[in-house]
């Protein structure tokens, strides 16, 4: 038999996957994030997500979307890296990732697990997100480097 904790793990496996579509494909902002909050996603007040927005399909708890932030399209958000675990050279990291007040992340970013994203930081279209952005501060590239 089964106990408490592996039969929650599995609930919550299922209901991130069964909510992941909607999540990312609802007709209206506010329908996003309905949905990812569904899925587990930590979601303040008047929150923006764009269309086909990946917030980690494993972890979707460990992300912490704060109040007022922007999600553009196309953006993916990750709260743990199995790489090294399929290569056979380590184990998955799991990490807490939070996206600030007010930030602003461009579409089709990467913000990578462990990664915050300071109050009213400007993550440029297309980057990579390797390591924590300060307040105020923009950031673009592959990998993001501080712009200004």
């Amino acid at each position: 038999m089964m106990s408490k904790g592996p039969q929650k793990k599995v609930r919550s496996r299922v209901r991130a996957a069964i909510f992941s579509v909607p999540a990312m494909l609802g007709p209206l902002s506010k329908m996003r994030v309905f949905f990812h909050k569904l899925r587990g996603v930590n979601i303040g007040n008047d929150v923006e997500i764009g269309y086909h927005v990946i917030i980690d399909n494993v972890y979707p708890e460990r992300v912490t979307i704060e109040d007022g932030a922007t999600i553009a399209a196309r953006t993916t958000i990750l709260a743990h890296d199995e790489s090294a675990l399929y290569t056979g050279i380590g184990e998955e990291i799991v990490r807490n990732t939070r996206i600030c007040e007010g930030a602003f992340v461009g579409v089709h970013s990467v913000i990578l697990a462990g990664v915050t994203v300071g109050r009213k930081a400007i993550v440029g279209a297309g980057s990579v997100v390797i390591k924590d952005v300060p307040d105020n501060a923009r950031v673009a590239g592959v990998p993001a480097k501080q712009i200004s």
